[in-house]
């Protein structure tokens, strides 16, 4: 069986909303049948914070593949960290864990209106930082901002403008999966895919 661990935020933490609805995880074990799905998603936590617990909350477990989502949190306004330190603390993930198992998310704009510790402007910042170090690193790369900064972002986000609501983690997951079924097409013989 092969390994994900999905490595973040609050964005990345809990398998379902107070709603009831599937949250990453949850959709992603749907799809993965074959696969174990860990979730190692802390709620409120920065890349800086992320990396003390990255040898037993990702390494240990020996993944196949970890999905990197942060960047909600180095970007606000009350915990930012700066964007060199976000570069460097994501790249030496990369480098810990292996750029040919590493799947680096770029992290989501939010609604403004009802978010007011963090911009899309300085949220595109980091998007763009994540999306340097997995050209320069060598790793996959989901455009979450990419892809929603072109929607009507208040679809798929609660009340707080930041967090994902069902419609938010159906398009999440579905990135992810697309992009998970490129990788393993590429890294595993077709034999070993076929019923």
């Amino acid at each position: 069986m092969k390994t994900l661990v999905c490595f973040g935020d609050s964005i990345t933490s809990k398998e379902k909303s107070k709603d009831g609805s599937l949250r990453l995880t949850s959709r992603l074990r749907q799809e993965l049948t074959e696969w174990v799905v860990m979730n190692a998603g802390i709620p409120a936590e920065t890349t800086r914070a992320a990396l003390v617990r990255l040898q037993d909350d990702v390494l240990r477990h020996h993944p196949d593949f970890v999905t990197i989502l942060f960047g909600a949190n180095d970007s606000s306004d009350h915990r930012l960290i700066p964007l060199k330190e976000y570069e460097k603390n994501l790249t030496y993930m990369v480098n810990k864990i292996g750029a040919e198992k590493v799947i680096l998310i770029s992290p989501a704009p939010v609604f403004e209106k009802k978010q007011m510790a963090r911009t899309n402007d300085r949220m595109k910042k980091y998007a763009q930082t994540v999306k340097k170090v997995a050209k320069h690193e060598g790793t996959s790369y989901v455009p979450l901002f990419e892809t929603l900064v072109e929607k009507n972002i208040q679809k798929y986000v609660i009340d707080d403008g930041l967090h994902f609501n069902k419609f938010g983690y159906e398009e999440l997951s579905e990135l992810l999966l697309r992009n998970i079924k490129t990788l393993t097409a590429i890294t595993f013989p077709k034999k070993q895919l076929s019923p």
